[in-house]
């Protein structure tokens, strides 16, 4: 369903309402994550379905060797509002599994104003809700988040983003979290920025808790690079990641691996054929340090 969704509606990228405008701060690293593969473990099975033009129900069972299979149902709307080619609103996008039911709501107001709710819920208790409103400026980007969180009972996470174009390559921002609840009241400060030249861009976040940074690359039309350094200071631990993507438009496929610091190296290769709805995946992940092997392969119809 996440595929027909993106076909659907996509998120506002900079282009859509300025040339100028950055994007969110949250989607800094966004372009180097995107080239990583996620690798899985076990057999996952997936039958997505359209209902109407609108409207798409999906299944899905994956089946490991360590835990019982897990079986998820979703459910995604998509509205007859359109600001652009490729955004409709509103987008509706739930899902039930293992006694655990997730939903989602995305509205866009007008080309620079976006709301969005999530809520996941057990058999009997909220386990998490969150709120976001957002704006888009011509050059700047604005957002404030609420997780868990009560205005009435103060408590709960509440985070803002902001983001600003500099120049028509550099963009810089920052993210004020603050976080109340349990008798304890704790504000953390992070500070970013993006460098974009044509098909490469280098982006850094750090705070007082951790560092990122971030380079990709485009090397041509099928190959992507990316490089990411991540630095956690409560677990004391760095990694620093390789990956890379190559887009084979010909044979349908697509290829996603990685190595990193830890020792581990992974890949996710899929495969789409042209005649039929239907992709093949593989995934695999080895780590040559703690020894140990995931592999999985999956099936998409739809």
């Amino acid at each position: 369903s996440k595929q027909w969704y993106q076909r659907r509606v996509r998120a506002p990228s900079s282009s859509s309402s300025s040339s100028h405008n950055p994007g969110s701060f949250e989607q800094l690293p966004q372009k180097t994550k995107e080239v990583f593969p996620s690798p899985f473990e076990g057999c996952k099975f997936a039958w997505n379905k359209m209902i109407t033009e609108r409207f798409q129900a999906s299944h899905s069972i994956l089946m490991s060797s360590f835990k019982p299979p897990a079986y998820k149902f979703g459910a995604t709307y998509v509205g007859s509002k359109k600001l652009g080619p490729n955004e409709h609103y509103p987008v509706l996008i739930s899902e039930y599994g293992g006694g655990v039911v997730q939903v989602q709501a995305i509205h866009s107001f007008t080309k620079e104003v976006q709301a969005k709710a999530v809520v996941h819920a057990t058999d009997k208790t909220w386990s998490m809700y969150q709120g976001d409103i957002g704006y888009k400026g011509n050059d700047f980007s604005i957002q404030l988040t609420g997780v868990n969180a009560s205005i009435i009972n103060p408590q709960g996470i509440w985070v803002a983003h902001y983001l600003q174009s500099v120049t028509n390559k550099l963009a810089l921002g920052g993210e004020l979290l603050f976080q109340h609840g349990m008798g304890a009241k704790n504000a953390a400060l992070t500070l970013g920025g993006r460098f974009r030249d044509g098909d490469s861009e280098f982006m850094v976040k750090t705070g007082e808790q951790s560092t990122n940074f971030g380079y990709y690359v485009k090397g041509n039309d099928q190959v992507e690079c990316a490089v990411e350094f991540e630095y956690v200071k409560q677990m004391g631990e760095s990694i620093t990641t390789f990956g890379y993507a190559v887009d084979l438009p010909k044979g349908l496929s697509k290829f996603r691996g990685s190595i990193d610091t830890d020792w581990s190296v992974a890949g996710v290769l899929e495969k789409r054929f042209e005649a039929f709805p239907f992709a093949f995946t593989l995934s695999g992940l080895l780590n040559h340090k703690k020894k140990q092997a995931k592999f999985g392969i999956g099936f998409t119809i739809g």
